[in-house]
């Protein structure tokens, strides 16, 4: 079949680069979860809307069911990338639905009755979808469409793939190499998926109206659900997810597989190939998804679908069975091939249903058409798996492969034995896990995992992006530059709020203090009188000018309130001066003004509109009559909520000059006890960014400034802008207030993720402006 009948062990032996490539490859997965209420109950709600059409976005869709969501994840190019995918999109969707809950089983919870579940609805209630779901709620009944699970999808990489081919000395194309290397690896994972199946079996607990006639070896629990005795799988049974009759294909060559597959559509057996409900599939994603689509591309990956869910991982599925799964897979490449005729087919089943039925008891197992005990079979595969892992030096893949062999032996460490061990009941039990996994997801709400390294307002911005179906692509990962599309729609952005929306002069404006003050004094706009100055002599010399002023000093083109010290009492020459030597550390230029006394607001304008207003409170700690400020500090800065680079929605409270300065001016020392309850100021300016405490205030703000950030906004000409506003009474319009400051980079974290208060979601207000979205 591979050309050359060279043993493809021994080329890899002596073939260091085609070794070095073996683990190279593509990674995608596919999750299921039904929709449950906080009870249990199947949600009979629609589809969420923030999610868009099912039919556009292309990583949250539903399955069957309008309660059925399915995650897809893009293609990756490891695991630990593919892995990172799924729990970001478990994030998303559960932080979206917060309401209700994604069911971690398999099996379904507790359903209506059977006409009362509800068929996905999609646009074109006669589009193909929709008839193909009508289809099999007619031929399988809907109840059975609930069953859940995790798609595999793995692919080797096409430079891998031909270099083998070149080895191989084959003259076939490429493609053709391709459509048999996927047959072959295919046929071992069919005669040896019963060991998987073992490993990643969680579904043996269900509930008494589910099936419609008794399962054998069905016994009744004291929970009052249902349990297969020493079963593994109810989905993975006979009366699983299955066709009504075994539909063997043939794996001697691609053209033979496709003919096999015709014959059972030509004969009524099943609608289409996708009806194939094999556990494992040939496809290619450049298609129409049929048979006759696959037979002209040729196959692309192969898709694994016997992976039930794991009530275990809040994302369903291990990450070292994602690495157990490939090297499966690559074991397949590798191995000598089998014969797997009609016979070796139904063998192979019935492996595969004494696995899913009586699993815990090991029964005995086909292999090679002999029946051998369950220890003899799965040692067999464990010892090629492991020559595989010996030969490319991988002892992570060799200890994995050890805890295997412990599973093997014990049946009572895999998934099925510790539901059992672990469940007062079926709905219960799984309820506990979905309530677990969500307060987890809403911890991790703020950051997309894998992107830690990039600014969390382009973290948020990303993941509004993957809940609205827009394709990403990182650009600069260092710069925060990334493109989004929609369609034919392409937007390019830089941290965030850097959009083609908002000119280059109007950055420039916002980022130089003095020009932002004058024009918007020239505009009738309340600003802080002040000087700049380019020169630390000529500041200090100034210092006559404003000793009887309360004033703020500060940089003059710096963001997120760096370098900016504050006195609104009494302040020595010193005092001034160590402001002064501070703000010239940041910028080449600093600025004088007078303080505005009041509260500090930060208003976020977005097209025109307030996105979102806080209250920023300066950093600060409350004594308890025990502890150091230092301390205090050091215990407030373990708020997991708070971190460094804007990589969390809060800010440590540093220890710096202006710290220091800022307690000097209170009489106090970092190494000071504050009396209990004694609130004591870090920083005189309420930047989040150093420190400070963000309370969103959106619903109390009165509307006249409201309008006067807008005004501010369009007085620059932009469409996503910071507005820093100082009130006095934030409820009288009119009163005593001052706009202090205009951001061109607003740090949209703080509005997403108050300290306090609600999240306005700028992520999705950004996303809906940008690709005009109602």
């Amino acid at each position: 079949m591979l050309c050359k009948n060279n043993n493809l062990m021994t080329i890899l032996e002596e073939n260091n680069e085609l070794k070095k490539m073996l683990f190279d490859g593509n990674f995608g997965l596919e999750k299921e979860n039904v929709r449950v209420d906080k009870n249990g109950n199947l949600a009979l709600t629609p589809h969420p809307a923030i999610f868009g059409l099912k039919e556009e976005n292309p990583y949250i869709k539903t399955d069957f069911s309008e309660s059925q969501i399915e995650m897809i994840t893009p293609v990756s190019n490891s695991v630990d990338a593919v892995y990172n995918s799924l729990e970001n999109l478990q994030n998303i969707v559960s932080d979206r639905i917060r309401d209700e809950y994604l069911w971690p089983n398999s099996n379904p919870p507790m359903l209506p009755a059977e006409e009362d579940i509800p068929i996905a609805v999609y646009q074109d209630p006669q589009s193909a979808s929709r008839l193909y779901r009508e289809h099999l709620a007619r031929e399988y009944g809907k109840k059975i469409q609930l069953f859940s699970g995790i798609h595999y999808n793995f692919s080797f990489s096409d430079e891998f793939l031909e270099a083998l081919r070149v080895e191989l000395d084959c003259k076939s194309s490429l493609q053709a190499f391709k459509n048999q290397i996927y047959l072959k690896v295919a046929k071992f994972f069919m005669q040896n998926r019963w060991f998987l199946l073992y490993l990643t079996g969680a579904s043996p607990l269900y509930l008494p109206d589910f099936l419609s006639s008794p399962v054998a070896n069905e016994v009744s629990r004291e929970t009052s659900d249902l349990a297969l005795k020493n079963g593994i799988s109810l989905r993975n049974s006979h009366v699983g997810y299955k066709n009504k009759a075994s539909l063997h294909v043939n794996y001697e060559s691609f053209e033979q597989y496709i003919a096999s597959i015709q014959t059972w559509i030509d004969s009524g057996k099943i609608d289409s190939m996708r009806e194939l409900y094999n556990p494992i599939r040939l496809k290619n994603s450049h298609t129409d998804q049929s048979l006759a689509g696959l037979a002209e591309a040729g196959v692309e990956y192969i898709e694994i679908r016997s992976l039930d869910l794991n009530p275990f991982d809040p994302n369903g599925i291990t990450k070292e069975i994602l690495h157990f799964t490939q090297l499966l897979l690559i074991t397949g490449l590798l191995s000598d091939s089998e014969p797997f005729d009609k016979k070796h087919q139904e063998q192979s089943d019935l492996n595969e249903d004494r696995i899913a039925i009586d699993g815990l008891a090991k029964p005995n197992m086909y292999v090679e058409g002999v029946e051998i005990s369950f220890d003899e079979a799965a040692n067999k595969l464990l010892t090629s798996m492991e020559k595989v892992a010996t030969l490319t030096q991988n002892g992570t893949l060799l200890h994995l492969l050890a805890e295997q062999r412990d599973i093997a032996k014990h049946p009572d460490k895999t998934i099925a034995a510790q539901i059992f061990a672990n469940s007062a009941g079926y709905v219960p039990f799984h309820m506990q896990q979905a309530k677990t996994y969500l307060d987890q997801s809403l911890q991790n709400a703020y950051k997309l995992i894998g992107y830690e390294d990039m600014e969390l307002s382009t973290q948020i911005v990303l993941k509004s992006a993957v809940t609205k179906g827009l394709a990403i692509d990182i650009l600069d990962r260092a710069e925060n530059f990334f493109r989004l599309q929609k369609k034919d729609h392409v937007e390019y952005i830089k941290q965030a709020t850097k959009t083609s929306r908002d000119s280059y002069i109007s950055a420039l404006i916002m980022e130089n203090k003095v020009v932002t003050k004058e024009i918007l004094a020239e505009n009738g706009i309340a600003v802080p009188r002040g000087q700049d100055f380019s020169d630390i002599v000529a500041a200090r010399n100034s210092f006559a000018k404003f000793a009887d002023q309360a004033i703020v000093v500060k940089p003059k083109s710096t963001n997120f309130g760096l370098g900016i010290s504050i006195f609104k009492d009494a302040y020595t020459k010193e005092n001034f001066e160590e402001a002064l030597k501070i703000a010239f550390s940041y910028d080449s230029s600093i600025i004088i003004e007078t303080y505005i006394p009041g509260d500090e607001y930060r208003f976020l304008v977005i097209d025109g509109k307030i996105a979102g207003i806080l209250k920023r409170v300066p950093a600060n700690v409350t004594g308890d009559g025990v502890h150091t400020i230092s301390e205090l500090i050091d215990d407030k800065n373990l708020d997991p909520l708070r971190g460094t680079d804007h990589l969390k929605p809060l800010e440590k409270i540093l220890k710096g000059p202006e710290e220091t300065l800022m307690l000097s001016m209170q009489g106090y020392e970092m190494s000071d006890i504050p009396a209990k309850g004694q609130l004591v100021y870090l920083r005189e300016n309420s930047n989040i960014s150093t420190g400070g405490d963000s309370i969103d205030v959106t619903d109390k703000i009165h509307p006249y400034y409201q309008e006067l950030a807008i005004k501010a906004a369009k007085v620059v000409d932009s469409n996503i802008c910071g507005v820093d506003i100082i009130v006095s009474r934030e409820t009288i319009p009119e009163g005593p207030h001052a706009i202090i400051e205009l951001n061109f980079n607003p740090a949209i974290q703080i509005h997403s993720f108050p300290y306090q208060g609600e999240n306005r979601r700028i992520g999705d207000i950004i996303i809906d402006f940008l690709f005009n979205i109602k």
